[in-house]
């Protein structure tokens, strides 16, 4: 049951909050970024300063249009006057709410081709899996370009047939890819956390591999309430774009700041000179092999330490 025109306006206004506070969050994010990446230690892919700028930009965009939406629709003297002018507004396709439209598909585009990206370089740059990942998103985008298309028609509205169906193509499309590239590559790290383990001992890549299936489930988590949100005829599923808009930025964001500062506990049990260093999207993993031979003969005990680097075949995962 579609809920009454009253509640989208109220929808809306919680959802811009939600918004600010996820925004609040990438910032944060985004400072860890640049910080990790500017570190003259650490060699840093391109891609990943040209990613981290661009969600943070059209974050920042979407969250300012949404500001002023928030504005137009609450305070305009025009749209007040005429009953549920507000909720009306915040549905119709003005060109604030296309361009926010807009900046969503392709932010959610970027943050799909990355982890893409992402899949190609862990799996040895095998386009294999690759290509036919981009063919599913290239029909994801193409869905939820028409969606936008569409809306913007004036014999077509938010609710008609046709922009519902392509919206939940788009999204069930994006559900799947997300979920199958992020246990795509969750299974590629923990085959080789098997075996670097069999040479130390220990599973460097288990943090890293967590790290991607919270991030990815965060984003699938996401697109699945908007589609049940959506499939069961409430507003509030259109509504949470402004929420999932930021939570796409979030999710690579997240991956970088969570490996590049060490909070997933990569390389822990290291001592200060064979720590690993953590370069993620592509990440480079170095990890120092630390060897101990005992002698046969009833002497003290000793250890003769040898040092060899065990190099990760995904240097640019």
């Amino acid at each position: 049951m579609l809920a009454l025109p009253s509640q989208v306006d109220r929808m809306f206004l919680t959802s811009v909050w939600f918004e600010s506070m996820v925004y609040g969050i990438n910032l944060v994010l985004f400072g860890a970024c640049i910080y990790i990446l500017a570190n003259r230690d650490r060699k840093s892919h391109s891609a990943l300063f040209v990613s981290c700028f661009f969600h943070i930009s059209v974050s920042t965009a979407h969250t300012i249009i949404s500001l002023f939406l928030s504005l137009q629709g609450f305070t305009s003297p025009s749209i007040k006057s005429i009953p549920f002018g507000s909720s009306m507004y915040f549905v119709s396709p003005t060109t604030l709410m296309l361009t926010n439209l807009a900046l969503y598909v392709s932010n959610v585009a970027a943050q799909d081709l990355l982890l893409i990206w992402r899949l190609y370089v862990v799996w040895n740059h095998s386009w294999k899996l690759a290509i036919p990942s981009l063919v599913l998103e290239v029909a994801h985008i193409v869905c939820a370009i028409i969606a936008v298309f569409l809306i913007a028609q004036p014999t077509e509205h938010l609710f008609s047939h046709n922009v519902q169906a392509f919206g939940k193509a788009s999204w069930s499309l994006g559900l799947f890819i997300n979920t199958c590239i992020t246990f795509g590559i969750a299974y590629r790290l923990w085959l080789a956390g098997r075996e670097v383990s069999d040479l130390t001992g220990r599973d460097a890549y288990k943090a890293a591999m967590f790290t991607v299936i919270e991030s990815g489930a965060l984003v699938a988590s996401c697109t699945l309430i908007m589609f049940i949100l959506d499939v069961t005829g409430s507003p509030s599923g259109f509504m949470a774009f402004n929420v999932a808009m930021q939570i796409a930025s979030t999710t690579p964001l997240l991956i970088i700041a969570r490996l590049g500062l060490g909070l997933s506990n990569i390389g822990t049990h290291f001592d200060k000179s064979s720590s690993p260093t953590v370069t993620f999207a592509p990440v480079q993993i170095d990890i120092t092999e630390d060897t101990f031979t005992y002698p046969m003969a009833p002497i003290p005990p000793f250890a003769t330490r040898k040092s060899g680097s065990v190099r990760s075949s995904y240097r640019e995962a």
